[in-house]
């Protein structure tokens, strides 16, 4: 039985955009360039003038309702998968990590308008996928289906984003989801088998066979990982102030 909680902040995240996404409707529309500037979204000039926060604000900014509508489905789906595998605080890092992380790659190599919650979306699907590979063992085929599953996922986006016409931001996309793979590694759950005639005192209800016989605990605390989390936000902090310089 493998240690998971109930996502909560995948839910506040959702709500979150739809709430922002309703004050933009309001103010004037949320595909009006005045009005996503004007509430935040990520775009180069003002960013190099010292707006530094569009970088975060920009991932809970959506440009027209079928962009919300794509970002809250992928949310939903992968987000739970995420928080309840990788527990609460450590998915809050991801997302919002991963999300500036899409942000400064976009940043640094495009020069035009986006926003939008697709860069902590790949960032949490990274992480998802380093998961699966580090327990490939674990779950079997599951784990293949799955990592295959994935890879076509990004392919298709990826063809997409060079498209004739495309308004995808890949630079946005390839930066959250390489975001998510080195963050994933460090947060991600070790598992460590407990004693079976302890954990036959916790009531469980088993649902994969391949793990009726095993209880496990999450080795790997938060605390533990804070110096490779804090590195993470200097190394993206040394690359605006580099791009300030240069």
């Amino acid at each position: 039985m493998l240690p998971t909680v109930k996502p909560r902040y995948t839910w506040a995240f959702l709500v979150a955009n739809l709430v922002v996404f309703a004050v933009l409707t309001l103010a004037g529309g949320s595909e009006n360039p005045v009005v996503l500037i004007g509430f935040g979204a990520n775009f180069a000039p003002l960013v190099s003038a010292g707006e530094y926060w569009r970088l975060i604000t920009a991932n809970f900014i959506h440009i027209g309702v079928v962009h919300l509508l794509v970002n809250s489905y992928a949310l939903y789906v992968v987000g739970q998968q995420v928080e309840a595998l990788y527990g609460h605080a450590r998915f809050v890092i991801l997302y919002l990590l991963t999300g500036f992380s899409g942000a400064v790659a976009s940043y640094l190599l495009t020069q035009g308008l986006s926003a939008g919650a697709s860069t902590s979306l790949f960032g949490i699907f990274g992480a998802l996928g380093v998961y699966f590979y580090r327990y490939r063992d674990l779950f079997g085929e599951l784990s293949r289906q799955q990592l295959i599953q994935m890879g076509f996922t990004l392919l298709i986006n990826i063809v997409l984003g060079f498209l004739p016409g495309s308004r995808i931001d890949n630079w946005g996309h390839l930066g959250g989801l390489i975001g998510g793979v080195v963050l994933g590694w460090f947060l991600c759950p070790r598992y460590r088998r407990t004693d079976p005639f302890l954990a036959a005192f916790q009531p469980a209800l088993r649902q994969r066979a391949e793990l009726a016989n095993d209880y496990f605990t999450d080795a790997n605390s938060l605390w533990r990982q804070l110096p490779a989390v804090l590195a993470f936000i200097a190394a993206l902090v040394g690359l605006l102030a580099a791009r300030r310089l240069l």
